[in-house]
């Protein structure tokens, strides 16, 4: 059935009311979407949808942890996932995705939730991923030294300035 056969929501013999499902996320899903940087996964997704007449209201719950290499010494950062999307699918002629609205043709008889899923994952992994201040590993931190030249370890030392007096002022936003 496919790679993402786990990620689909029938859609077709839904009548109105109310619908649950669950699904896990792991390691194995961003291989899957050739994604080599999250190192580790542990999601759990659960699905609220709503139809009523012709609209298929859903809501995705996403919490859990996402690892990732550190910018500055390439060990596990863990990154917490604790996010909610919302889209509404309709049927109609031709596909179509806008701004929380999705449209899909009428042979679809169930919906690929698997980038949606991806997408609003990737979306909690901040631009910079690092360790806070002091955690990361040393041993990697002086061999990078090592083969820096001086101007490098002024601009490292210029930012874990920056970084202490961002702790400092209790503004822990690194995001």
């Amino acid at each position: 059935m496919g790679k993402f056969s786990a990620y689909k929501v029938d859609l077709a013999s839904k009548t109105d009311g109310h619908y649950e499902q669950d699904f896990v996320i792991g390691k194995d899903f961003f291989e899957n979407m050739e994604n080599q940087d999250i190192m580790t996964a542990d999601v759990k997704v659960h699905m609220d949808m709503d139809k009523r007449h012709d609209a298929y209201e859903c809501r995705f719950h996403c919490q859990g942890l996402l690892q990732v290499p550190c910018d500055r010494c390439l060990d596990p950062v863990d990154i917490p996932v604790d996010t909610v999307y919302e889209v509404t699918v309709k049927y109609g002629d031709d596909y179509n995705d806008d701004d929380g609205l999705l449209v899909i043709p009428y042979s679809n008889t169930s919906l690929n939730v698997s980038y949606m899923l991806y997408d609003t994952l990737l979306l909690t992994v901040p631009l910079r991923h690092v360790h806070p201040q002091g955690k990361c590993n040393r041993q990697m931190l002086e061999a990078l030294r090592k083969h820096r030249g001086a101007r490098d370890e002024e601009a490292e030392e210029a930012e874990e300035a920056r970084e202490e007096a961002r702790a400092d002022m209790g503004d822990d936003n690194e995001d």
